[in-house]
């Protein structure tokens, strides 16, 4: 079966149940929770939820939820945290992280359903393992910066910046080295803000550090070239020159076949075992869920589930 009939036979069949149950938002949030339960009396680990909407990124009102639906699971030998997110803040990441790690004992893991990208992809670089499957990717991580063009907001690569700084000073020295016109290029470069330039390395070498040092902590811990591994793969994952845009697809297969991110502790499930289909189910339901019996100025962003806690956040339409 090709990935995206397994994708529509699964939704289908999930929808139609949902739908079901639309009028009830009670109904669902049982059947989610029953579903949660399901899954860590079947495989021995507290299951937390976090489904964002890909326009509602990771952000600091997270926190304080995150710290109440952890507080709901309690200590605990093993944790796994089921994603969806299109990213958000890097600090805010770090920060959620460290308070997985808190109530976190053995180990903690990284669900993957679909998509956990930027910010996302921290969280996951940050735990032990991470669980993959036919509809999962993660992403690039380099940082990004909104700028405002033609009155419009736009995210563009930190490194781009930073390139077209680099870029300028080599045609500017080329030019004076070979006598040629250079007035030019220096008044685009002192066009540019130094300042913001400097930020824009900061958090390139922000998102470096944070990727080293959870990968050493605890991804790599047991290997003997962690360090060097760690460095290597945060430079890879930081590279806007080798993935090009920040939404590139990294899949299962792709980490497999990529040195260095081979290396990553990655488990990539079949779509037909049962794991991956309770996995897959939980994250189709939380999404429906965010999509159906919505306000008209006002729509489910975001959800945080755990079997004995269950929240919702809304957003202006």
């Amino acid at each position: 079966m090709k990935k995206t009939e397994f994708v529509k036979n699964r939704y289908d069949k999930i929808l139609e149940e949902v739908q079901k149950e639309v009028r009830d938002a009670h109904t669902q949030t049982t059947t989610r929770q029953e579903l949660i339960k399901n899954i860590e009396e079947e495989f021995g680990r507290r299951i937390i939820v976090y489904v964002a909407k890909l326009n509602y990124p990771i952000g600091y009102d997270d926190i304080h939820i995150f710290g109440s639906m952890l507080e709901s699971v309690g200590d605990s030998d093993k944790i796994d945290l089921v994603i969806q997110s299109g990213g958000g803040s890097g600090s805010v990441a770090e920060k959620i992280v460290d308070m997985i790690r808190h109530y976190c004992r053995k180990e903690f893991r990284v669900i993957v359903p679909n998509i956990a990208k930027s910010a996302a992809t921290m969280i996951a670089l940050a735990s032990d393992e991470i669980v993959m499957g036919v509809t999962s990717e993660l992403g690039p991580i380099d940082p990004q910066t909104q700028v405002i063009q033609a009155g419009a907001p736009q995210w563009i690569s930190a490194q781009s910046f930073i390139d077209a700084r680099n870029r300028l000073e080599t045609l500017t020295e080329d030019a004076i080295r070979n006598g040629k016109p250079h007035h030019a290029f220096i008044a685009q470069l002192s066009s540019l803000n130094s300042a913001f330039i400097d930020h824009c390395e900061k958090s390139i070498d922000f998102a470096k550090d944070f990727v080293s040092k959870y990968l050493i902590a605890n991804m790599l811990k047991d290997n003997k070239e962690a360090e060097s591994l760690a460095n290597e793969i945060a430079k890879d994952l930081t590279s806007a020159s080798k993935y090009f845009i920040h939404g590139r697809t990294i899949s299962a297969r792709a980490i497999k076949e990529n040195h260095p991110l081979k290396e990553l502790n990655v488990r990539e499930l079949k779509k037909e075992s049962d794991e991956w289909k309770m996995y897959f189910e939980l994250y189709l339901r939380s999404e429906l869920f965010l999509d159906m019996d919505n306000k008209p100025k006002q729509r489910k962003g975001k959800l945080f589930e755990s079997s004995e806690f269950s929240m919702v956040t809304s957003f202006p339409a």
